[in-house]
């Protein structure tokens, strides 16, 4: 097979602190950070001139990572709303403990539920969480015996 393993997931955003503070608060830890231009970048990326910074996010033990991504060059500031059912990127799920208290600092910190947590077959209780930059995440919580 190919596919060795998941290495990363990579999102751009806008606003890297928010996303930072956002994901933080979903109890990933700051790994790394570093920029990125060059002629490496511009072939990679297809593109002249490119520069971005980059921040590595991970859970203690687990060799999956997030990766956050902020252009500095080019700048595309347009809007692009995401939804449960839009196409691409749909959502990123966390197995979570403790789901309604996750939600509810979440929300005070002004990260809103798309809908209410749900019973998914008497297995998981799961809730859609809108994060920074229309990020969207999904908590499952599993019930009964871990």
């Amino acid at each position: 097979m190919p596919i060795k393993r998941t290495d990363h997931i990579s999102l751009n955003v806008v606003n890297l602190e928010e996303a930072i503070h956002f994901f933080s608060l979903c109890g990933l830890e700051v790994r790394g950070r570093w920029e990125m231009k060059g002629e490496l970048l511009d072939r990679l990326l297809s593109l002249e001139g490119a520069e971005t910074e980059c921040v590595a996010l991970g859970l203690p033990g687990e060799p999956l990572w997030l990766e956050l991504v902020r252009f500095k060059h080019p700048l595309d500031t347009a809007s692009v709303i995401q939804s449960v059912h839009a196409g691409g990127l749909r959502h990123l799920c966390f197995e979570v403990t403790a789901l309604t208290a996750l939600v509810e600092r979440l929300a005070d910190n002004g990260y809103q539920s798309i809908g209410d947590i749900a019973n998914y077959e008497n297995e998981y209780r799961l809730c859609y969480v809108r994060g920074p930059e229309d990020v969207i995440i999904e908590l499952a919580e599993k019930i009964g015996p871990v």
